[in-house]
């Protein structure tokens, strides 16, 4: 078992979220549009990709069994959410246990301000099954029922989740970049159908989940998510009408190389690529530029197995759109949590991360 942290060091990091969720509220701002086509034009912060690395990164399909902890990784956390296709209303939870134990929630309502909120969790602890528990709540494969649960008992939020009937993304990595960061991740629940209940922030009593699309994923390595020397990532999960889903995932390096995936989550099998990647609709939000699509291409995919990634399969190319931009702004990082889609009836979260340094205004 894995544990870190200590309480005084624990309430010097809530104490800062604190402050920084309070101050990236208050600057998220109405975007804009970025003039036309596909360049956000020399008048605002770049943070567009020059070039996409198709150099293929180890892979396989994602397990349970990939999913406990790395010890001595720089970062590491294991994330959830669940969606209301009819609504858009959006629950995330997030557990680390690297650079320092913490536990973050974010709640999208119906109407209304969307939040972030940091749970108070003075220990968090992970161990292989995979069972990562804390404070503030606690994620945990169930062997015998074959799926994840998400009890939630925090400040802010309450939540009894099964993540059941899910389809596995892929567990990958490392891809390797700037000042020799690696980042790994696996996803063994791409989508489902999940079962439960939530409370959320502000909330009076629990509302029913039951028929809400879930999604889990676990990132680990030796990585700093605010060194400026990288220029940021985007990541992308689509949860599609039909029970399928789509994700997209990779690191934007300093130069503005693009190294990263698009994959494709069916009833019967999970494939995917290394992509090219292409920017458009750009929009703005005080110092920072987003694009409302993003677009992956490959000619060919593999299919991913416990063993490895074999075989072809057909070519992809999916468009993710911004529906419902959520830009938080901390200075070093600017952190959009936007919810969005792929296909008409489909559900979804996008980010479009970008570091300081790389949305600076450039000539």
């Amino acid at each position: 078992m894995v544990r870190h942290g200590t309480p005084r060091r624990h309430l010097a990091v809530l104490f800062a979220l604190v402050l920084a969720v309070t101050a990236l509220v208050a600057v998220t701002a109405s975007p804009t549009r970025a003039g036309t086509g596909d360049d956000p034009g020399s008048w605002i912060p770049r943070t567009d990709i020059t070039r996409s690395d198709l150099t293929q990164v180890p892979g396989k399909l994602a397990e349970p069994s990939d999913d406990g902890p790395h010890p001595g990784s720089a970062t590491e956390w294991w994330y959830t959410h669940v969606m209301d296709p009819a609504t858009g209303r959006t629950f995330i939870a997030m557990l680390f246990t690297a650079p320092v134990p913490i536990a973050v929630i974010f709640w999208y309502p119906e109407n209304g301000r969307k939040t972030v909120l940091p749970e108070p969790a003075f220990d968090v602890t992970a161990a292989d099954g995979p069972v990562v528990r804390s404070s503030a709540g606690d994620l945990v494969y169930d062997e015998e029922r074959g799926a994840y649960h998400l009890t939630w008992h925090g400040l802010f939020a309450k939540a009894d989740i099964w993540f059941d009937n899910a389809l596995p993304g892929v567990t990958g990595g490392p891809i390797r970049y700037d000042g020799g960061q690696t980042m790994y991740w696996t996803s063994p629940v791409a989508t489902s159908h999940v079962d439960g209940w939530l409370q959320p922030p502000g909330a009076s009593s629990p509302i029913n989940v039951d028929g809400w699309r879930g999604y889990h994923d676990h990132n680990w390595g030796d990585f700093n998510v605010l060194d400026q020397r990288y220029s940021g990532w985007e990541w992308g999960v689509s949860h599609e009408p039909d029970g399928t889903a789509t994700l997209l995932g990779g690191v934007v390096k300093g130069d503005g190389t693009w190294q990263g995936v698009v994959g494709r989550v069916t009833h019967r099998e999970t494939y995917g690529c290394m992509s090219t990647i292409k920017l458009s609709d750009w929009r703005v939000s005080g110092l920072f530029s987003y694009p409302e699509t993003t677009t992956l291409t490959c000619e060919s995919s593999l299919l991913a197995t416990p063993e490895g990634l074999i075989g072809k399969r057909p070519g992809l190319k999916r468009s993710f759109h911004v529906v419902d931009p959520f830009i938080l702004d901390v200075g070093l990082l600017a952190l959009p949590e936007s919810v969005g889609r792929t296909v008409p009836g489909s559900i979804g979260l996008i980010e479009h991360i970008r570091t300081l340094k790389a949305r600076l205004p450039r000539s």
